[in-house]
């Protein structure tokens, strides 16, 4: 959804994918360009705030605003030149949704219920606030001693544009269909979204711009998984079986 949302805005003219973080963000780039599409496919370099242990765990309850949540990797060193390599990077995709809102002039959920929930039908799809009384909103549950057990609070202001969603199976498969049918970016822009970039580094790469395009045996697949606590997702296109496969565990 994040993706697609920057591809929507780059059709509208209003950035581009080689448009430099810095024109839009404040956040350090350490003296490289980091570009959107940097982020987009996680090339960036930059550090995911997810990935560094206590300095983010000891946040996870906090409703922190972006650039409290953003000074956890702030001033890290990048992990590599950007475009040299790929490391699957929340920063990027939260730094992808301040880049919206900072375009747009609305909130990352209310510009995406407006471009795309509510014109696609999507009625069980918005963004997962904590606060908000979310009609058939799922328990999430972890396994605690070898029993169920509540999973561990998170507050939504955390995962932001990198996995605060909260949506249906049958939603998913609407959004899939119409995300490669045209209805929600140009042919162009999906296939950008599908089609992955090569690496200075020389390795293969799957991973496009908030999509994966894989095989199984002969079958092509487009698809992206998440976990957060409480619940894993996977989401899988097989074009040209016509086959759309979602599932959500909590």
């Amino acid at each position: 959804f994040t993706s697609a949302a920057v591809m929507k805005l780059v059709e509208e003219g209003k950035l581009a994918l080689d448009d430099d973080i810095s024109k839009y963000t404040p956040f350090p780039t350490h003296g490289r360009r980091i570009l959107i599409r940097h982020l987009l496919n996680h090339t960036s370099g930059i550090p995911s705030y997810t990935d560094v242990g206590a300095r983010w765990g000891r946040t996870i309850r906090l409703d922190l605003p972006h650039d409290s949540l953003l000074a956890i990797v702030r001033n890290d060193s990048l992990m590599f030149e950007p475009g040299s390599h790929m490391y699957y990077n929340n920063t990027g995709y939260y730094l992808l949704g301040v880049i919206i809102e900072k375009v747009t002039g609305q909130s990352y959920g209310d510009y995406l219920a407006q471009t795309f929930f509510k014109p696609l039908g999507l009625s069980g799809t918005t963004y997962c606030g904590v606060a908000p009384i979310i009609r058939h909103r799922a328990d999430g549950y972890q396994v605690q001693s070898g029993q169920l057990v509540n999973a561990d609070y998170l507050s939504m202001n955390q995962p932001f544009a990198a996995g605060a969603l909260c949506s249906t199976t049958g939603d998913l498969v609407k959004w899939t269909r119409a995300l490669s049918s045209g209805k929600v970016v140009s042919p162009a822009s999906y296939a950008r979204m599908t089609t992955p970039e090569p690496l200075a580094s020389k390795r293969p790469m799957t991973y496009a711009y908030g999509l994966v395009a894989d095989t199984l045996g002969k079958h092509r697949v487009v698809l992206h998984g998440g976990g957060i606590n409480g619940f894993v997702s996977d989401l899988r296109h097989y074009p040209d079986d016509s086959l759309v496969i979602a599932v959500l565990a909590n």
